[in-house]
């Protein structure tokens, strides 16, 4: 299959395009499975040294090339982009932190827009595991505050992380699918107040018949276009 017969962005709301995006997702999605895997199981002293030499040589072909800096406009575009349409896939860049596709140190994520909702279908894998089973409570704040910050890119507004409280009710799965959902609560001047539920998944949807996993409220602050 040819990249423009697999090509996947036709309804993805990436605001820094990527000309490497498909490849770069492929090879970063291949590189979580590594990295989940080598957590999960064990393998011989001559396998591992083997593997230690392959990661070396490709850290050092990586490393003779150029680094690629944040954009710079990040800040002002965050005024001046459209809002994504409803349904879309939603992307800020490509390696962003935790749930950019091409980020190898990050987790399975598709985030769209919902109406005004943010709605995000999530996948750990072993390498978050804390206890058996079970999801590190910060890497799962780590995705309540991601989810959040993307419902802002959804209703159109520039506001960033005041608070965030976090209520652990049940542990979210290993190697299960999960569910974020974001919304705008309220507002008041330039306090916006973000909930948020985790659930369980039940056939490709949010199981809405049974009690969240995780519940959260955000407070986020518009900042004053002068000072940003």
């Amino acid at each position: 299959m040819t990249e423009d017969e697999n090509d996947s962005t036709t309804d993805v709301h990436l605001i820094y395009p990527d000309s490497q995006f498909l490849l770069r997702s492929r090879s970063a999605k291949a590189l979580r499975r590594l990295g989940n895997a080598f957590v999960r199981h064990r393998i011989s002293d001559k396998e591992l040294n083997a593997l230690t030499r392959w990661a070396e040589l490709a850290v050092s072909d990586l490393e003779r090339s150029d680094p690629v800096p944040r954009p710079s406009d990040y800040f002002e575009r965050r005024y001046s982009d459209p809002r994504p349409i409803d349904g879309a896939e939603v992307i800020a860049f490509s390696d962003r932190t935790f749930s950019g596709p091409a980020n190898p140190m990050g987790v399975e994520v598709e985030l769209r827009r919902a109406d005004d909702r943010v709605l995000s279908k999530v996948l750990f894998g072993a390498a978050f595991e804390s206890a058996p089973g079970r999801v590190h409570g910060g890497a799962v704040s780590a995705l309540v505050d991601d989810t959040m910050g993307y419902l802002m890119v959804v209703i159109g507004e520039a506001a960033y992380t005041a608070r965030l409280e976090v209520d652990y009710r049940e542990g979210v799965p290993v190697d299960h699918p999960v569910w974020f959902e974001a919304w705008e609560a309220s507002r008041e001047g330039r306090k916006l107040r973000v909930e948020l539920t985790v659930r369980q998944d039940n056939d490709g949807a949010p199981d809405q018949l049974a009690d969240p996993l995780i519940t959260a409220e955000g407070l986020f602050i518009i900042p004053n276009r002068q000072s940003s």
